[in-house]
């Protein structure tokens, strides 16, 4: 959705489970570099075209192995530990974002080739799946996203 295009009804953004922010990149050297990208792309350069097919492949393969995976990927059971992650994702706001969450956990462990989702991966699973449910908006203009959803994370853990 574009938010410059209005707000969706609560109910409707409760059908999304994960919700990405899409954003312009502001760092110049690494602007830089896309531009430089782009022209050797367009440039059919071999050598380009090598590296990106290899890489392409590397993640390609990253993939499979990680579908094959979430099954096994192990959720632990509800701590009774506050500090533990998985005790935010039972007291996320409201029952809908609570499978979205352990989900993209569980695949996020899988991508990484580990059998359990670690801190690293649910942090990233709540940044995913929960701003989009909150009604306080974690990514206004008025505070930094990043900063505003760690506290509003930080009241659940």
């Amino acid at each position: 959705m574009n938010p410059e295009e209005g707000e969706l009804r609560p109910q409707l953004l409760d059908r999304f489970g994960l919700c990405v922010e899409i954003s312009g990149e502001r760092d110049v050297g690494f602007r830089k570099s896309i531009v430089e990208r782009v022209l050797l792309f367009e440039g059919e350069d071999a050598g380009f075209q090598e590296k990106w097919n290899r890489k392409d492949e590397e993640a390609a393969a990253r993939l499979v192995a990680a579908r094959a995976a979430p099954p096994r990927v192990e959720v632990p059971a509800r701590s009774s530990n506050r500090s533990s992650p998985w005790s935010r994702s039972w007291a996320s706001p409201g029952i809908a974002g609570t499978s979205p969450v352990l989900k993209a956990s569980k695949a996020l462990a899988a991508i990484k080739g580990i059998p359990s989702p670690d801190e690293e991966c649910l942090s990233d699973a709540f940044r995913l799946a929960l701003p989009h449910r909150l009604k306080e908006d974690p990514f206004e203009e008025t505070a930094s996203g990043r900063k505003r959803l760690d506290a509003v994370l930080a009241r659940f853990g």
